[in-house]
C-alpha cells in the first residue's frame, strides 16, 4: 500500500501527450515543407534542384551533431524544457522563411528549425517515462511516433494543394504557405506551454532499474554505462538498419518504381500507403506489446516481415496492385517497430538517462539513413542489371534485415517487462 501511495496515474497524461504530438507533428511538417513542390520552388526561387533538396537535407545532417547535446539537456532539465527549446526554435525560424525571395534566408530558417528538431523528437521517451506507467510505454511511444507520420502526410498532401490555391507562378504563394505553417507552429507552441506540465504530482509506477540511478548526472562514465548494456548495443544496430532502410526507401521510391513501369504519381501513392499503414501499425502493435508485456517478439516480427516483402518488391515488375499490397504490409510492420524499440530502450536504461539513450538511437538512425541511401544509389544498375534498376539495392536491404533479425534473436526481455508481467499475474 505504501508503494501505491508513492505513485499515481493521471488522466491528464493524455493531454500532455496530445500537446507533445502537436509540436512533434509540426517539426515534420516543416521538414517536408518544400519536398512535394521541389520543381515549383526551384522555378519560383530561381535556384537549382540541389539547393531545394538541401533545404530538407538539413534535418538529417544537423540531427547528427545536435542529437547528443539535446539528449543531455533532456536528461538534465526534463522533457518540457527541451521541447520548449525545440518549439521556440521551430516557430521563430519558420517566420525567417517568409523572405521567400532570398534563398539564403530560407536556408537559415531551415537550419534553425533543424537544430530544434532533436530537442523535440529525442524527448519522446522522457515524456513517456515522466507521465506513463511501464505497461503503457509502448502505446504512448506509438502515439507519439504516429504524430510524426501525420506531420509527414499533412506536408505531402497540403503543400501542393495550397500552392495551387495561392498560384503556382507567384513567389508570394510560398510566403503564404510558410505563413500558414508558421501560425500552426505558434499554435503548437502555445498549447504545449499551457498544457504540458513538467511532471505529475506523483510519478507513475515504473518497473525498470535506472542504469545510473534516478538522479544520475550526465558524464562520460554514465554515457559509457549505456554501451555496457548488451540490449542497448543491439538496439542501436537494429535502429540503424531499420530507420536507415526506411529513409532510403522513401527517398528513392520514385526511382525504385520507375523501371518497374510505375509512374511518379503512383510511386508517391505507394509511399503514402506505406506511411499510412505504418500509422496504423504504430497504434496496433505497441498496444498488443503492452498487453502481453513483451517487446522482443515484435522486433523479430518486424525484421522478419521486411525480408520477404522487400524481396517481393525487388523481383516484381508491372504489377502495381501487388506492390501496393506488399508495400502496405512492409509499412505496417517496419514502422511500428520504431516506438517498440524506443520503449525497449527506456526499459533497458531506465528513465534517468533515457533522453541521452534516445538521442544515441536517433543519431544512428539518421546516420543510417544517409549511409544506406548512398549505398543504395551506388548499387543502382550493378552486376549486369538494367542501368536504372534498384534490384541489387533492394537485395542489399533484404540482407540487412536478415542481419537485423539475427541480431534481434540475441535480445532479452528487460527486467522491467518481466517484473511488470509478474505483478500483473
Amino acid at each position: 500500500m505504501a508503494e501505491e501511495a508513492d505513485h499515481g496515474t493521471y488522466r491528464y497524461r493524455w493531454l500532455v501527450l496530445a500537446s507533445f504530438m502537436f509540436v512533434a507533428a509540426v517539426t515534420q511538417l516543416m521538414w517536408l515543407n518544400y519536398a512535394p513542390i521541389t520543381s515549383q520552388t526551384e522555378s519560383l526561387m530561381h535556384v537549382s534542384e540541389f539547393k531545394v533538396v538541401a533545404l530538407a537535407l538539413m534535418f538529417p545532417l544537423l540531427y547528427i551533431p545536435v542529437s547528443i547535446p539535446a539528449g543531455i539537456v533532456i536528461d538534465r532539465k526534463g522533457y518540457r524544457y527541451a521541447v520548449m527549446i525545440g518549439a521556440v526554435l521551430t516557430t521563430v525560424f519558420s517566420f525567417v522563411r517568409l523572405f521567400a525571395g532570398n534563398y539564403w534566408l530560407v536556408l537559415i530558417g531551415m537550419i534553425g528549425i533543424s537544430i530544434g528538431q532533436p530537442f523535440v523528437l529525442n524527448s519522446i521517451t522522457k515524456m513517456v517515462a515522466t507521465w506513463f506507467p511501464t505497461e503503457e510505454s509502448a502505446l504512448a511511444d506509438g502515439l507519439a511516433t504516429l504524430s510524426l507520420f501525420l506531420g509527414m502526410i499533412l506536408a505531402l498532401a497540403l503543400t501542393p494543394a495550397l500552392l495551387s490555391v495561392f498560384g503556382k507562378n507567384n513567389i508570394s504563394s510560398l510566403r503564404y504557405i510558410v505563413f500558414i505553417y508558421s501560425l500552426i507552429s505558434v499554435g503548437s507552441l502555445v498549447l504545449f506551454a499551457l498544457f504540458a506540465k513538467a511532471r505529475p504530482p506523483k510519478p507513475p509506477k515504473r518497473t525498470e532499474t535506472d542504469v545510473a540511478g534516478a538522479d544520475a548526472a550526465i558524464n562520460w562514465e554514465n554515457f559509457k554505462a549505456l554501451f555496457r548494456l548488451s540490449n542497448f548495443r543491439l538496439l542501436c544496430v537494429i535502429l540503424l538498419i531499420g530507420n536507415g532502410s526506411f529513409v532510403g526507401l522513401l527517398q528513392l521510391m520514385e526511382k525504385i518504381m520507375k523501371p518497374k513501369g510505375i509512374n511518379t504519381d503512383t510511386a508517391g501513392f505507394i509511399g503514402a500507403v506505406m506511411v499510412v499503414a505504418g500509422v496504423v501499425g504504430c497504434i496496433v502493435l505497441p498496444a498488443i506489446s503492452d498487453k502481453v508485456m513483451r517487446r522482443k517478439p515484435f522486433v523479430l516480427i518486424a525484421a522478419g516481415m521486411a525480408v520477404p516483402t522487400i524481396f517481393i518488391i525487388s523481383i516484381v515488375n508491372h504489377n502495381t496492385p501487388l506492390i501496393f499490397g506488399v508495400g502496405a504490409m512492409l509499412g505496417f510492420f517496419m514502422f511500428s517497430a520504431f516506438p517498440i524499440v524506443l520503449a525497449y530502450s527506456e526499459e533497458t536504461t531506465g528513465s534517468a538517462l533515457t533522453g541521452t539513450a534516445t538521442s544515441v538511437l536517433l543519431l544512428l538512425g539518421n546516420a543510417g539513413g544517409v549511409i544506406i541511401t548512398l549505398i543504395m544509389e551506388s548499387l543502382k544498375g550493378a552486376f549486369g542489371v538494367a542501368p536504372d534498376s534498384f534490384f541489387w539495392a533492394l537485395i542489399f536491404l533484404v540482407i540487412l534485415f536478415a542481419i537485423g533479425f539475427a541480431i534481434a534473436t540475441r535480445l532479452h526481455e528487460s527486467p522491467a517487462m518481466l517484473e511488470a508481467q509478474a505483478s500483473r499475474d
